[in-house]
């Protein structure tokens, strides 16, 4: 088996009109000084581009970190207890991507946690710190464990670079809960395009229907392990919150499975030439859309 992986531009003019009751040199007095007011108070509520960019690096980082958490606690699971009938050498392929991805993972939480400068407000830099140095703390323990060049028992080595994930604290008091006490950050988290909830999935063609594959051509939706065949390829596929698994039994093409993150696409194929070719649509906290379709030889 073979595993390939115009423009238009609005100006908007407010004039402030003052009524009072009293005297005409008064009125326009407080008029000038509540238009003043006002423009004081919404030049404030603005929020620099320089606090945009930093709630946007926080946002990206901590849902990098929180996103970890949650799809090492899935994939040690799948490790540790595997499906029936799933042979040792399955799991241990698991293990070894498992590690792999943790590392790259981690890496890069701790690198962007690091970058990111003083946004001026303390409450959000002790923030910033103390999550900074949260992910530290870990990394050196699972940089050493997932060293490609050990030997050692990669099923093992998988469970306890699972701990030292899971032993990662997440702040009770996070970005949010700060932005609501600083008027400035509140506004900048809002207008950050990271920190905006993810979009909902777009529908599959088939749903979640498994059965529509049978013919060879289906796009469905996955929120849990699967097993389906697709024009007699024996497939199972899970998910994470970033990445879509199709593993393939062996009836067809031996024995193989293929990470997808969101865009991704992958083959399982055999010599005969019959193909089997699948395309991760979108992956995120709420399922996987996948299309798969089967070629027969000649069938391209």
């Amino acid at each position: 088996m073979l595993a390939k992986t115009g423009m238009g531009r609005v100006a908007l003019l407010t004039t402030g009109v003052a009524l009072a009751i009293g005297g005409c040199s008064q009125d326009t007095a407080d008029g000038d000084g509540s238009a003043g007011a006002a423009a004081s108070t919404s030049k404030s509520a603005e929020p620099s581009r320089t606090l945009v960019k930093w709630a946007g690096q926080m946002c990206k980082a901590t849902k990098l970190l929180q996103t970890m958490k949650t799809d090492s606690a899935l994939m040690v699971k799948d490790i540790t207890d595997p499906p029936p009938g799933d042979a040792l050498t399955e799991s241990e392929l698991t293990a070894i991507g498992y590690l792999q991805d943790t590392s790259s993972s981690l890496d890069e939480a701790a690198g962007r946690f690091n970058s990111i400068r003083s946004s001026g407000i303390a409450a959000a830099d002790r923030l910033q710190g103390s999550m900074a140095k949260e992910v530290t703390r870990v990394q050196p323990k699972v940089t050493s464990l997932t060293d490609p060049s050990l030997a050692e028992d990669s099923i093992d080595r998988a469970e306890r670079v699972g701990k030292l994930i899971a032993s990662l604290k997440m702040p009770k008091h996070d970005l949010p809960a700060v932005a609501a006490d600083e008027p400035n950050l509140s506004a900048a988290h809002r207008a950050a395009p990271e920190c905006a909830p993810p979009k909902p999935l777009p529908k599959a063609a088939d749903g979640t229907d498994v059965g529509a594959c049978k013919d060879g051509a289906c796009e469905i939706l996955v929120t849990k392990q699967v097993h389906l065949v697709v024009d007699g390829w024996d497939l199972r596929v899970s998910r994470t919150q970033t990445k879509a698994t199709v593993h393939n039994s062996g009836s067809k093409g031996g024995v193989g499975q293929i990470w997808l993150s969101a865009g991704g696409n992958g083959t399982f194929s055999e010599k005969g030439g019959d193909e089997l070719t699948f395309k991760a649509v979108v992956v995120n906290k709420d399922g996987a859309v996948l299309k798969f379709r089967s070629w027969g030889p000649g069938r391209r």
